[in-house]
């Protein structure tokens, strides 16, 4: 008998290791404890009952609509049931009453709050085998209420089992178990996430786009959004949908006929000469039937919006937004106006519409090995099956077209370049075609292995030296590879070696000028000047009389505006903008150049000024987006959706110059020179200079231009 006690005891404890936690008062003899174990639902009329041990599957089934169907009756996932288990015999066999409510320990509040559902008859049985305790949602979530609808709650369903171990009529152990605890899992939510406030609607090119203020409490509940679209004529905004509902309606869930409770927003429609007030909704809509999806996004707790793609222009839609949690639980609304997308004219469209003939859209790797070689093909298929698949790989995809890539302007017209391109190239390329031959893994492996084979007489002296120590301190000559590479030439000793520079000032690309405009496409659609950064770094290669070297620059800038309404007209000085369509024009200039900074006063006469002057060729990356997605005009003039068109991604090559003063301010602190060099900083400073580019690709007819004679300031370092 103490044998089989035994053995039961141990049974207990590794299925109470793994049970959810549970809270216990009193003590059951020989101190057995009932534990909740495996949690499982009757999942369309299955039985037995399948578990679930997935976290985000569990959640959805316990979530208002479940609640609501279990108190109906209907469907088939009404009950839920735990295993329950005893950690051992207590030699009572008594029986465990079950109950529904809060506080149910207690013996004067249990009649107030507190439902029994079931009776266990004999708690003993469980160190044997398992009981299932099966109940419905209902039950846990409305406790005494019977008559009400399912309430609305989070984390706040109990279950209760109450043992009279000793028959004196009052329970002296009892045991509660939030319904659905489970790892991250708290319990039930019935409790639909608030809806966000300010709700404000703008129509746009093929889209919708909606803007909100998330809610002042409880946002963080709020899993993600999703938008419901319908045409005028009742039916879905697209004849299929590729989206899937995060939310549950009891209509979808049960085939209960019940009406969805969605408020009205009042809004103002992105066309209000077309705009019609939303008093009634298309059946389908107002039911929430997923064929009506239109748009998703996640990240609901911060999210400032949702945009609405893929629209026919032209066409009136009612919209409902809803807001979800991660139980599938929801909030609805319906814009109180209908939204008509409209065409819009971006800067790219613009700028062609006004007679440019600037052209876009080359590809550095197409150009230099040809658009039908197999090994085009073969790094093509590297970018779409084996890139295009991960969120990093398409990163590395969109920072191709936005720097190498657009190289292939300067490459198409020239064999010598292309054969250049190719041998630059070639090592980037073997790269690419061992990940995709490889895998990264694989890759990231053999790169390994020839760090190690190529390391491995320096490993092996470091064995030897570990092994033999008397080897390692005997003395000898010292192997190649552990001699230190030093200085030897004491005039190179506080010699300037390189010079780098941080700057910025105002810039506007010349692409009025080009057009010969004023005020041109571009100062209409963005402004004016915007604050550019530059770094400049320089190589000094000679320093007999100033300094004289060779160095490179990069910079960014970026201007954002709203496009303009389609067919409006570019000389009405109120030119009307389309709200929900925003098109940027980013720069990123590049340039080599040569530099002679005339360091002769202050080396001599300690006078800390340093006059200087900067030639070199340039290539400036230009890309325009609109609403996210690369801007693009059709070659023939039209607007068809699907023609061949002219990406508006591209690059200019041209030449820059600049001139300036730089002023060696650690002149004027010596204590502060002093540790500067200690650091190894040999100036340090500001300047001003004068830049002028013409960035145009010398081909003004098709390359944008976008050079521009500007100012900057910044400070300086050489060292």
């Amino acid at each position: 008998m103490t044998r089989f006690v035994s053995v039961c005891a141990a049974v207990g404890l590794l299925a109470s290791a793994g049970a959810a936690q549970a809270e216990e008062t009193g003590m059951l003899p020989n101190g057995a404890h009932i534990t909740f174990e495996r949690i499982r639902i009757n999942k369309d009329g299955q039985t037995p009952a399948v578990e679930v041990t997935d976290p985000e599957v569990l959640r959805r089934y316990l979530n208002l609509a479940h609640c609501t169907c279990s108190q109906a009756g209907a469907g088939n996932e009404q009950e839920i049931n735990y295993e329950l288990r005893l950690s051992f015999d207590t030699g009572t066999s008594q029986p465990g009453n079950v109950f529904v409510g809060t506080q149910c320990a207690d013996d004067l509040i249990r009649p107030q709050q507190c439902r029994q559902i079931n009776t266990i008859a004999d708690i003993d049985l469980m160190a044997l085998r398992p009981e299932n305790l099966q109940f419905t949602l209902f039950d846990v979530v409305n406790g005494t209420d019977t008559m009400s609808a399912c309430r609305q709650t989070e984390d706040d369903a109990f279950l209760w089992i109450l043992v009279d171990s000793n028959a004196d009529g009052t329970p002296d152990y009892t045991v509660n178990q939030a319904v659905g605890e489970k790892g991250e899992i708290t319990g039930v939510d019935t409790r639909p996430p608030p809806l966000p406030t300010d709700i404000e609607a703008s129509s746009a090119e093929s889209s919708i786009v909606i803007e909100f203020t998330r809610p002042e409490s409880r946002f963080d509940d709020i899993d993600r959004y999703q938008a419901l679209c319908a045409k005028t004529d009742g039916s879905p905004a697209f004849e299929s949908t590729t989206l899937t509902p995060a939310f549950q309606t009891v209509r979808s869930l049960c085939d209960l006929a019940q009406d969805v409770e969605l408020t009205q927003s009042d809004i103002t429609g992105g066309d209000e000469d077309s705009a019609v007030d939303v008093t009634t909704l298309p059946t389908g809509l107002a039911q929430l039937d997923p064929a009506f999806l239109c748009g998703s996004i996640t990240g609901g707790a911060s999210a400032g919006g949702i945009t609405i793609d893929g629209l026919e222009n032209g066409e009136a839609y009612t919209v409902v937004l809803l807001a979800i949690d991660k139980y599938g639980n929801f909030a609805g609304t319906f814009l109180s106006q209908t939204i008509t997308p409209q065409p819009a004219t971006d800067f790219w469209e613009d700028l062609h519409d006004r007679g440019s003939d600037v052209e876009g859209g080359f590809c550095l790797i197409a150009e230099t090995y040809g658009d039908g070689n197999p090994l085009t093909s073969t790094l093509r298929a590297f970018r779409d099956d084996t890139l295009a698949k991960t969120a990093f790989g398409r990163w590395l995809i969109d920072a191709y077209y936005a720097s190498l890539g657009q190289l292939g302007a300067v490459v198409q017209h020239s064999l010598v370049l292309r054969i250049v391109a190719g041998i630059v190239l070639a090592p980037l390329v073997a790269i690419a075609l061992a990940w995709h031959v490889l895998t990264l893994p694989g890759l990231l492996a053999l790169i390994a292995l020839v760090v190690m084979w190529k390391r491995r007489r320096r490993w092996l002296a470091a064995a030897i030296a570990f092994l033999i120590p008397s080897v390692a301190s005997a003395q000898g000559p010292t192997p190649y590879w552990d001699d230190e590479v030093q200085a030897t030439d004491a005039e190179e000793e506080g010699l300037v070696k390189w010079h780098v520079g941080v700057r910025i000032g105002p810039y506007t690309p010349g692409i009025d000028e080009q057009l010969g405009m004023e005020p041109g496409p571009y100062e209409q659609m963005f402004g004016g000047k915007q604050w550019t950064p530059m770094i400049d770094v320089d190589r000094i290669l000679w320093r007999r009389f100033g300094q004289l070297g060779i160095g490179g620059t990069i910079g960014y800038m970026q201007k954002t505006a709203k496009a303009w309404e389609d067919g409006s007209d570019p000389a009405d000085p109120m030119r009307p903008r389309s709200e929900g369509d925003e098109n940027t024009f980013r720069l990123l200039p590049l340039a080599i150049s040569g530099v002679y900074r005339f360091t002769w006063l202050d080396d001599e006469y300690g006078i800390p000024i340093v006059p200087y002057a900067r030639v070199g060729l340039a290539y400036y990356l230009w890309w325009i987006r609109t609403n996210g997605d690369t801007s693009e005009v059709c070659w023939d003039g039209t607007r068809t959706p699907d023609c061949d068109s002219d990406k508006a991604i591209g690059g200019s090559f041209g030449v820059v110059g600049s001139v300036g003063i730089a002023i060696r301010a650690e002149r004027i602190d010596p204590s502060a020179a002093t540790s500067m060099r200690a650091s190894g900083i040999q100036h340090a400073g500001f300047y001003a200079e004068w830049s002028m580019g013409k960035v145009d690709g010398f081909r003004p007819e098709t390359k944008l231009s976008v050079g521009d004679s500007t100012w900057f300031v910044g400070a300086d370092f050489e060292f």
